[in-house]
């Protein structure tokens, strides 16, 4: 990313959640006092322990000298004191956290929603479940849990250096000098920029992954129709083995010196050990002496666990920056501008002059130097092979994108001057992905028009050509589509779709495929529901199955983003052109049996 070019050293964590934590985020101070505080806590029942050592090792063999009773107790009351205020850290960590992580999805979901929907496509949906998921997730757990712990992994190196040193000066050296070893290793290894890089690098690995599943799993029917295994998925199998490679190749480049920094770090007990044979060589060894080497040895998985702990905390704090980085790279993302004043369309006519659009990071324009113009009450439909640039034409025609140049005018001003909700006014659109909400048939349908009566649905659910639907709705209107309601095949839920459309009653129409998914008895269907819906609009209609545009007033063939060809149905066909060729592959395609098969 550039943005590290641009900002070398990150603002602090915090001050970087303040926007989605509010008020909250003095919370997270409260939590590090008590993180501290647990700290401290945390080390003293070491100092009892090692003073009943001490007391019993004095007062031998009259071990009830010593106040060994007292010292436990003092010990048990500062874990119990270290375990509350780790709880109380953690629950006010969690207070922030919820906060700030309802924030961050509820203002990348506000955000996305001011985006043109040619963002999406553009990110993969995937990409953009994963940065307002998975990345809020993310934050949240470094708040909630993380955080604390990583305070408390911080002031611990203070105050278990002082307790190294509060002993014997010559057993805290023999602690001290692996953990320093070790420590530069470390450092060695890499820098705060490799880490960061090699996070990053993971990260993105990781939503490759994501995306590429998430289409697989669209696309797993298919799959299994077709008896193929994952690895026949090229984008699935290509994201896990580069993310496969990723892995291993980061983990034999750092074993090489992870190896000799873990086998330091957990040798302490051999430097310990010489310490001590240097101490017994000769020599009588005092009761203290033998009081403060057992408490070394007692400490001695402290400083091992704390420095682990510290390296994985601070792992967790690249994580963290990493997904607030993405959370920032989508609120970054811009929407569509805005007219300051939005203009009233002098009509209902399309026209396309010089369009030219091209999709962030491809090669060429899906959409060349196009000119084409739809007329009220007039029908134009748009053919052609997979690519050549009808869809993002129909794109275009609702602002779901600005052209890189050229303009696209509505009753004679440009989309960029109309405004959203003018367009919105004026269009109806019914896509091949129609997506029906979870709840009631009517709510669906009133996403049109949301103050119609149920009189209005019904009547339009039936211009829609749905009466079979309405029959076998077990609810009627209030019937729920989705989980723990009734499903609908492609087909109807296209007509669902039309309906709408119908309902909203807009001077525009643009269909993009609208019977892709429909058998033939509901293609028929959605045909007539069409017609019904384009009367007396400016209709602009995509579409493979040529039959349902042999009636249009005029259709444009496409090719590398460009009308190579147009005319009415009749007119194409009196010609050696590729609309001939086509029509007549399609109908060679309807007649198509399999050999030997009788009818």
């Amino acid at each position: 990313m550039k943005n590290e070019e641009k900002n070398p050293k990150k603002e602090p964590i915090l001050k970087r959640l303040k926007p989605f934590a509010g008020r909250r985020i003095y919370l997270m101070g409260i939590s590090a006092a008590f993180a501290i505080f647990s700290a401290v806590f945390l080390v003293m029942p070491y100092y009892f322990l090692w003073k009943i050592v001490d007391e019993a090792l004095d007062a031998r063999p009259d071990y009830g000298a010593a106040d060994i009773i007292g010292n436990a107790w003092m010990a048990l009351m500062f874990l119990v004191f270290a375990i509350v205020c780790m709880f109380v850290a953690l629950m006010f960590s969690h207070l922030c956290a919820f906060r700030t992580q309802k924030n961050v999805k509820k203002f990348c979901i506000e955000h996305a929603m001011t985006l043109p929907p040619g963002s999406f496509a553009t990110e993969g949906v995937g990409s953009m479940r994963r940065t307002i998921d998975d990345c809020a997730d993310s934050i949240h757990g470094f708040l909630a849990d993380q955080f604390p712990d990583l305070t408390r992994s911080r002031v611990l190196p203070a105050i278990v250096l002082v307790m190294l040193f509060l002993f014997d000066w010559r057993l805290g050296v023999a602690v001290l000098a692996p953990v320093a070893i070790t420590i530069v290793i470390i450092m060695s290894m890499m820098s705060n920029k490799a880490i960061e890089a090699s996070m990053r690098e993971f990260m993105t690995a990781q939503t490759r992954v994501s995306s590429a599943a998430v289409e697989y799993i669209r696309g797993v029917s298919v799959l299994k129709a077709f008896q193929q295994t994952i690895g026949s998925f090229k984008n699935f199998s290509s994201a896990v083995e580069e993310y496969h490679e990723y892995v291993i190749g980061y983990t034999k480049k750092m074993r090489r010196r992870m190896i000799p920094a873990y086998l330091v770090i957990d040798s302490i007990f051999a430097f310990i050990m010489a310490v001590v044979f240097y101490e017994m060589d000769g020599r009588v060894v005092s009761n203290r002496f033998l009081a403060d080497f057992l408490f070394y040895l007692i400490f001695m998985p402290v400083v091992t666990v704390l420095f682990n702990k510290i390296m994985f905390t601070t792992d967790l704090m690249y994580r963290a920056h990493d997904a607030l980085d993405r959370v920032d790279a989508l609120l970054a993302m811009k929407p569509l501008e805005e007219p300051a004043e939005p203009k009233e369309p002098q009509g209902s006519d399309i026209v396309f002059e010089n369009v030219t659009f091209t999709y962030d990071g491809a090669d060429g324009p899906a959409v060349k130097d196009f000119s084409l113009r739809i007329e009220a009450g007039k029908v134009v439909a748009l053919v052609g092979a997979s690519g050549s640039g009808k869809s993002t034409v129909a794109s275009l025609a609702c602002r779901f994108m600005d052209p890189t140049s050229g303009r696209i005018t509505l009753g004679g001003v440009d989309l960029r001057n109309v405004g959203d909700a003018n367009i919105r006014k004026a269009e109806s659109c019914v896509f091949q992905t129609n997506h029906l909400m979870k709840g009631t048939v009517a709510y669906n349908v009133r996403l049109g028009r949301p103050d119609a009566t149920d009189g209005e649905v019904t009547s339009a659910l039936r211009a829609a050509q749905c009466d079979d639907l309405l029959t076998k709705l077990p609810d009627g209107l209030d019937t729920v589509i989705g989980p723990g309601g009734v499903y609908l095949s492609g087909g109807e839920t296209q007509r669902v779709a039309i309906a709408r459309a119908i309902l909203r009653d807009a001077p525009v129409v643009i269909m993009d495929e609208a019977t892709a998914f429909a058998d033939p008895e509901n293609e028929h269907l959605v045909q007539k529901a069409f017609e019904e819906l384009a009367k007396d609009k400016a209709v602009l209609i995509v579409a493979h199955r040529l039959t349902t545009v042999r009636n249009a007033d005029l259709i444009c063939v496409m090719d590398g983003g460009r009308i190579v060809e147009s005319g009415t149905h009749d007119e194409l066909l009196g010609g050696n052109n590729r609309y001939a060729d086509m029509w007549n592959d399609y109908q060679k395609s309807l007649s198509w049996k399999v050999k030997g098969v009788s009818q």
